[in-house]
């Protein structure tokens, strides 16, 4: 039991799917509130005063006659919130790119390093090269980093390997984190995340490569169930709208639903497919403009932003303001990768969001929560503070939620909970 917090942002009070507009701000704060778990989900949360101690502790009794009395975290001066939930990650990489950050700090532009044979190819090299379990080893490493700081569920994406056996590696090291890591994962396959060495600097290799990631990989991938989700990087370098959507039609057909890195470099045409196909999320969104927002909201796609890669890169900010005043559901997530931005505080993106992205406090809490859920299908599952719902939550070690981004990037969290278990 987790008893009288300060703050227990519960949002509880809105719709079960992404929410927008005012909504989006909306967090059901309650004061003085205890929140019991039971079985790995909430069972309990209300004012600390009506809580009937006696059937708690004779529930728990019920469970584990070994147990005398239920385990206690006294939360006074404390906020309860759900945990977070990284939406857009690709933290299944071999080797480093810390060479590449130099050359930014000292001038190099994404797209100069990319074309020179860095950024995207490099790790597709180094991760090529490792075997299975030593990604896997690494890669848990870093969720057990993520997760102590407060985010239990991850989206992870594929798209270092652009051949089959390296993409079917990768999302094989996903599931066995969610399998044997103990994370909870939804996967993707991004495939077609760039143009590989060996296909590049013709039409013809261009179309080799386009038929290898809908012919071959991506049934793949489907026969061995290792992905819920399809996503292509639709921008300038990497695949046009009429490619984006070949790949896609053929997702679709094999049972992954659509996510878009989109707009990131200019009006490419990602957001538009994004909403044509009525994706689960399009992501990056640096350039974006009153149509554009438009055809997403009406086509009910979630914008994922992703402030620390403008901060890496040094590029502007998408506009949160401008969607979430236009009414499209905003997620934020870390973009956690080895080259662009490798951020694994998603508390500390949280209030990049802010800043740069002109989200409130409270709307980029829902969209590293609630909305950040909904993307990936699991807002019925987590993402709130309410009955019967996973017991994925964080105690932070302060009496007011908004010092997640007035003091960023300050250790506030005190405690993580996943599936009612303490875990950091």
């Amino acid at each position: 039991m987790l008893s009288r917090a300060a703050q227990v942002l519960t949002l509880a009070d809105g719709e079960l799917g992404p929410r927008a507009g005012a909504a989006q701000g909306a967090l059901g704060l309650r004061e003085q509130y205890s929140v019991v778990l039971q079985d790995g989900v909430i069972a309990w949360c209300g004012p600390a005063d009506t809580l009937d101690r006696a059937a708690v502790d004779a529930g728990a009794g019920a469970r584990d006659e070994r147990r005398a009395e239920v385990e206690e975290l006294d939360c006074r001066g404390k906020v309860i919130m759900p945990a977070l939930v990284d939406s857009h990650t690709h933290v299944v990489w071999g080797g480093a790119r810390k060479d590449e950050l130099e050359r930014r700090l000292a001038g190099a532009d994404y797209e100069e390093i990319f074309a020179a044979g860095g950024g995207i190819l490099s790790s597709v090299r180094q991760t090529r090269a490792l075997p299975e379990d030593e990604l896997y080893n690494q890669t848990h490493r870093r969720l057990s980093r993520m997760r102590a700081a407060g985010t239990t569920t991850f989206e992870i994406k594929s798209g270092y390997g652009l051949e089959t056996e390296t993409e079917l590696k990768q999302l094989r090291v996903a599931r066995r984190l969610q399998n044997e890591g103990g994370f909870r994962v939804r996967s993707t396959c991004l495939a077609a995340h760039a143009i590989p060495a060996e296909h590049r600097g013709s039409a013809e290799g261009r179309a080799r490569f386009l038929a290898l990631v809908t012919d071959e990989i991506l049934p793949a991938v489907a026969r061995e169930q290792l992905a819920d989700y399809c996503d292509v990087f639709c921008d300038r370098g990497a695949f046009t709208p009429e490619e984006t959507r070949v790949i896609f039609q053929r997702a679709r057909a094999l049972g992954l639903r659509p996510r878009v890195h989109a707009n990131e470099f200019g009006h490419t045409g990602g957001a538009q497919v994004a909403a044509e196909l009525a994706a689960a999320s399009a992501d990056h969104l640096l350039h974006l403009d009153a149509r554009e927002r438009a055809a997403l909201r009406d086509a009910g796609v979630i914008a994922t932003l992703l402030p620390g890669t403008s901060t890496v890169l040094g590029k502007p900010f998408a506009d949160g303001r401008a969607l979430v005043e236009d009414g499209v559901p905003v997620a934020v997530a870390t973009d956690c990768n080895p080259g662009s931005c490798a951020f694994e505080n998603l508390a500390l993106v949280l209030a990049l969001a802010c800043y740069g992205c002109r989200l409130s406090p409270a709307e980029a809490v829902c969209a590293t929560t609630h909305n950040a859920a909904a993307s990936l299908g699991l807002a019925r599952e987590l993402g709130r503070v309410a009955d019967g719902l996973q017991a994925d939550l964080l105690v932070l070690e302060t009496d007011d939620y908004r010092d997640l981004v007035y003091h960023a990037g300050s250790p506030l969290v005190h405690a993580v909970y996943q599936a009612g278990a303490r875990v950091a």
